[in-house]
């Protein structure tokens, strides 16, 4: 018998892993992928919709911006075109830093500049009715900041986006048998918000983007938002009465004047 190759089995395992089967108390059971298979979404420039692998990517006539850092993947630029139609002002960028150390420079609300190459990219939503856009800086790197004080308190968000797939939601998702998209501010503090986020997405509302929003404005609340937040997720999306009052408000406009409340 020849010598059992544990090279070759820790291949097959690596490239075939087995499914993580979510326990429900009826039904078949549902495979949900690993999160480390997952690759991180990308944003669109309003931050409301994900995309793994937007196509169609162009590139744009510049090779240097300046924002505001949201997160070690996203800045915010106060004016940036690069022929989108549907916004220019308050657009997010993702920031694909070739560099993964810089990722400690990029400091919720700090001031950037970013070099790289920067490409466009759309995505056809027929739920939606039209293209989410997304703004990709590949090859990035940081090239200015503003002065940082690491003695300082971390300062707080000063906009969100929706997350979906968000590894802290996996068990619940796997319970409800559905993925999730979730306002990121409510990431930061999930044993102040997960009673609230547990009771709303057990409860979804089906409102479209021109229903009207009422209620509290910190009040979490979730709807069904299947083809929305992820073109091949069937979603729940949920997030503070805040942020449905700025989509509701904004989601047709060509610019919006403000960018996503945190």
């Amino acid at each position: 018998m020849r010598q059992t190759s544990w090279a070759a089995i820790l291949l097959l395992m690596l490239c075939c892993p087995s499914p993580t089967l979510a326990q429900a108390p009826a039904g078949p059971p549902v495979a949900f992928a690993p999160v480390t298979a997952v690759p991180i979404p990308l944003q669109s420039i309003s931050g409301r919709w994900n995309a793994l692998n937007p196509g169609n990517r162009t590139r744009c006539p510049f090779t240097e911006v300046t924002g505001l850092a949201v997160s070690t993947r996203l800045i915010l630029v106060k004016e940036l075109d690069c022929g989108q139609v549907f916004q220019t002002a308050n657009v997010l960028v993702n920031i694909e830093l070739s560099n993964p150390a810089d990722t400690v420079q990029m400091v919720t609300a700090r001031r950037v500049a970013v070099k790289g190459v920067f490409k466009i990219a759309r995505e056809y939503r027929a739920a939606f009715g039209g293209y989410a856009t997304y703004m990709i800086a590949e090859k990035a790197g940081l090239v200015a900041g503003d002065p940082l004080d690491r003695s300082a308190p971390p300062p707080p968000a000063f906009t969100s986006y929706m997350m979906c797939q968000p590894p802290e939601m996996d068990a619940l998702a796997a319970q409800l048998r559905s993925e999730l998209c979730v306002q990121s501010t409510l990431l930061e503090n999930l044993a102040a918000t997960r009673p609230a986020l547990e009771l709303a997405v057990r409860t979804p509302a089906k409102l479209s983007p021109g229903d009207t929003v009422s209620g509290d404005r910190d009040a979490i609340s979730c709807r069904l938002d299947p083809g929305l937040s992820g073109l091949h997720l069937q979603a729940i999306a949920c997030a503070r009465g805040s942020y449905w009052a700025w989509y509701h408000a904004g989601w047709n406009v060509p610019s919006p004047k403000t960018p996503a409340p945190p």
